[in-house]
């Protein structure tokens, strides 16, 4: 993937730096293009292994590059790894290229840092592409009628769904005061010898009611209720910059080991609702998937779109669907 880079955008000063960058991190060789008519030119004659384009050129833009390259047009390798950088992009023109399958964004203006994690994070995990024919018969559609859940047969939250949400985790919200123990561990001990107060906000405290009867599976939820009042204590601090990124990375890690360990676990002990489980881990990855996608094309979505997520998944799958398999594990002990 390292081998060449093509970088795209009208500004030559970006574009010269962000193919310095690109360099230092690892390329071989960086070629450049000024808009998206001569990317799609170099693509077709230098063959690139990655891009970095920027969204707003004319005459053809990043959106319409990327349909374009997906779709397979003019012979273009469908499914390289791209990267969009975004600036004031619109919650719309972000849902196309998620449809499409853009690989990452960045936000301008760019530093060698994110680029860095950027590049390692698709060296690690290169985001899986569907067929040229699925692409092209998007591209023949108005994309703009359309959102990319709907797009990937997947609906995100409806109306009613967020209002049961607020509702149930509105019975679970830690109270000013708790009237329950708490089972988190204590805070250090300062110098004095005594414990460091927990000044964070919290959304949400554990109780006994939330565990799911295997103590593996309630720690690793223990750790989503956690990147849950982390999240919700930058939302409400007014928090920005990298503390979201962080937290994002904790829960993409959540996702992957929870839901391995899970399934692993529930096939062990023949569950009978695996089948209906795992679809609704398939439904709940992809909106995550969209949802990381969202923010880091406008961080502003974490403190809306993310949050939401996190308190969706928490209320209609932990609460609501892991404790149905509680009994199965309490027969074990």
């Amino acid at each position: 993937m390292l081998e060449k880079c093509l970088v795209v955008d009208d500004h030559e000063m970006i574009r010269e730096t962000i193919a310095i960058m690109a360099k230092s991190l690892g390329f071989n060789d960086c070629i450049m293009a000024i808009d998206g008519a001569d990317a799609i030119s170099k693509l077709y004659h230098e063959r690139p292994s990655f891009i970095i384009t920027d969204l707003q050129m004319e005459p053809i833009d990043g959106l319409e590059m990327l349909r374009l390259i997906r779709s397979g047009r003019y012979g273009l390798p469908h499914d390289i790894p791209i990267i969009i950088l975004t600036a004031n992009a619109s919650e719309s023109v972000i849902a196309q290229c998620i449809a499409f399958d853009v690989d990452a964004f960045l936000v301008k203006p760019v530093n060698r840092q994110s680029l860095q994690e950027r590049i390692n994070q698709l060296s690690m995990q290169a985001k899986p592409k569907k067929t040229v024919e699925h692409y092209f018969s998007m591209y023949e559609q108005d994309p703009a009628k359309s959102t990319a859940f709907q797009v990937n047969g997947t609906v995100a939250f409806t109306d009613d769904d967020l209002k049961e949400v607020d509702a149930l985790i509105h019975e679970h919200k830690a109270p000013s005061v708790p009237d329950f123990p708490s089972t988190e561990p204590s805070a250090p001990p300062t110098a004095e010898g005594q414990p460091e107060p927990d000044n964070r906000k919290k959304f949400i405290k554990w109780q006994d009611r939330f565990t799911v009867g295997h103590r593996e599976l309630d720690e690793s939820n223990k750790e989503l209720l956690a990147i849950i009042n982390d999240t919700y204590d930058l939302v409400v601090n007014h928090h920005d910059g990298n503390g979201f990124e962080e937290i994002s990375r904790r829960f993409q890690h959540y996702i992957t080991h929870h839901i391995e360990q899970e399934e692993a676990l529930l096939t062990e002990a023949d569950y009978p609702r695996l089948k209906m489980h795992k679809d609704m881990h398939s439904r709940l990855i992809k909106q995550a998937e969209f949802v990381v996608l969202k923010c880091q094309a406008d961080p502003s979505f974490y403190k809306t779109d993310f949050f939401r997520l996190l308190r969706f998944w928490w209320v209609k799958h932990v609460v609501q669907e892991d404790t149905k398999y509680k009994s199965i594990f309490e027969m074990q002990t």
